[in-house]
């Protein structure tokens, strides 16, 4: 199985506050998995993964930074997959994130990203490949 995510997706929340997985990301993340706030979008982490995060914090940081796991799993939830792939996000979490209906799920190495979609469009929506590709070389990085 391929360890990466990668493609985008829009869906729209329904009226229960649940979205649709795509069916590409559903394996890897698995029926559990936790979704966490850490700025203008949130982040689908595979449990194992958000668990290694947790861990590597707690063995890393100095004492005196040890709320920052208090902070990160506050702005946490473990959820739960049903059987057509679809999700609750909790109205909170919707709240922090901007999401009201559109959703733009990407797909991150590891993980996989919700923005609501105005936020999409604020940020990348002008942004093309050729300035990607432009960025990535200014780290010598061919795409």
């Amino acid at each position: 199985m391929d360890p990466y995510f990668s493609s985008k997706q829009i869906h729209s929340v329904d009226a229960k506050g649940r979205i649709v997985v795509p069916v590409k990301f559903r394996e890897k993340l698995g029926d559990k998995f936790v979704v966490a706030w850490l700025g203008e979008y949130l982040t689908l982490y595979p449990i194992d993964e958000w668990n290694k995060l947790l861990e590597k914090l707690e063995r890393e940081l100095p004492a005196t930074e040890s709320d920052l796991i208090d902070i990160l799993s506050y702005n946490s939830e473990t959820l739960e997959m049903d059987k057509q792939g679809r999700v609750i996000l909790p109205q909170d979490i919707r709240d922090v994130a901007g999401i009201v209906k559109d959703v733009v799920t990407v797909g991150v190495i590891g993980k996989v990203h919700l923005y609501a979609k105005e936020a999409w469009d604020a940020k990348y929506g002008n942004v093309s490949m050729k300035d990607a590709v432009a960025r990535a070389a200014r780290y010598n990085i061919s795409l």
